[in-house]
């Protein structure tokens, strides 16, 4: 593998771009900071000084730069298809948080100009790249659980108006746990079952008001999703995406297949063991209680049978949060002239797909998907 290590350029300084710097550079060996700009000056001089970045400057200036290779976007979701489309014809390759866009169109119209420059676009979230979920896709691409018939993921809580400094914007149009929190579980869910073929939502909101921390903040959006997924593959599920609630035992991500069940990490918190059960040990059990029907019961619905969950080591450990593989894999995918792993096409569909949640509230109707992509290469084996 040829080891040379590119430069990057951040825009936008503010929560989130620590986890960019502290993993770019000192964890993924193949990059290197070369600067970063935001509209905040002060923040962008406060953030390269943790991180000992080289240079602050303007946007227009870090697009100019030929040291920079790609350009990382933490801004607002507002500025990312513009800020996206001018390092593009800067002839910069982008990884941009998520999502990639605000509509499909806008999507497409990145993806399809980013492949006449034969230059690479990608958009977070990359967690489905971490030892956790490769973990996961090698369970899945074994046959541990036999075919996939169905799935269950859950992002349940109070959103971020409990420890977020500015968690009033989540609740803006263009926002809201659809668009905020809805790419983490779809790419994670495609990565592992394939594209999707069509999707169904309802959603409401809990409040019109909310209280964060002592403002009063207008609420634009739903804030409440319930949806149903068909995959391509055949398989179906439900995806709960909620800012409206306390707290839930639900759990982060669960997997059902002909030969067993397998539990995952919530793919944004990254929270939760991976534990398998083979659904031969589970019928071993029940015919262990012979033709006593009320010990079979027991063993079926009642907790004995949770004993057979056998938990399963990661492939690798996990360093830090691990946040910014993509954009270390897009580097290296640059160096050996390979497709990314979080692929143009990969982040077109979960942009299709998190836009689709509404279409589907609007319409009262299914969402017939447009798009599709081809799966990513394990990362782990």
């Amino acid at each position: 593998m040829e080891e040379r290590v590119l430069g990057y350029g951040v825009i936008g300084t503010g929560v989130y771009c620590d986890h960019y710097f502290g993993t770019l550079g000192p964890v993924f060996k193949n990059l290197r900071p070369v600067g970063c700009a935001d509209l905040n000056v002060e923040a962008a001089k406060a953030a390269a000084a943790r991180w000992n970045v080289p240079k602050v400057y303007t946007t227009e200036e870090m697009l100019a730069d030929p040291e920079v290779d790609i350009v990382i976007i933490l801004t607002n979701p507002a500025s990312h298809y513009s800020l996206t489309m001018a390092a593009l014809k800067a002839g910069k390759h982008v990884y941009c948080e998520k999502p990639l866009a605000d509509s499909l169109e806008q999507a497409n119209e990145i993806v399809e100009f980013a492949a006449s420059q034969g230059l690479f676009v990608g958009a977070a979230p990359d967690t489905f790249l971490t030892p956790e979920f490769q973990t996961v896709r090698k369970l899945l691409d074994e046959g541990a659980i036999g075919k996939v018939i169905s799935v269950t993921a859950n992002y349940v809580g109070p959103g971020a108006d409990l420890w977020h400094p500015n968690a009033g914007y989540l609740y803006k149009k263009g926002v809201g746990p659809a668009l905020d929190m809805g790419p983490y579980f779809l790419t994670t869910l495609v990565t592992l079952l394939g594209p999707i073929d069509s999707l169904f939502c309802y959603a409401n909101r809990g409040w019109d008001v909310r209280k964060i921390w002592d403002k009063d903040v207008d609420v634009e959006v739903n804030t409440n999703y319930c949806a149903v997924l068909k995959f391509k593959s055949g398989a179906v599920g439900n995806l709960n995406l909620t800012y409206d609630e306390w707290k839930s035992s639900l759990p982060g991500m669960e997997l059902y297949g002909t030969e067993g069940v397998l539990f995952a990490p919530d793919p944004n918190a990254m929270m939760g063991p991976i534990k398998l059960l083979k659904a031969e040990d589970f019928k071993n059990l029940v015919n262990s209680k012979g033709d006593n029907m009320g010990a079979r019961l027991g063993a079926i619905y009642g907790p004995e049978s949770m004993g057979l969950f056998t938990e399963i080591e990661t492939l690798a450990p996990r360093v830090g949060n691990q946040r910014g593989a993509g954009v270390a894999d897009m580097a290296q995918a640059i160096v050996e002239g390979r497709k990314p792993r979080v692929s143009a096409e990969l982040c077109r569909h979960v942009t299709e797909g998190i836009n689709a949640f509404d279409v589907s509230v609007k319409t009262g109707a299914p969402h017939k998907m447009t798009t599709s992509f081809e799966m990513p290469e394990a990362l782990m084996r």
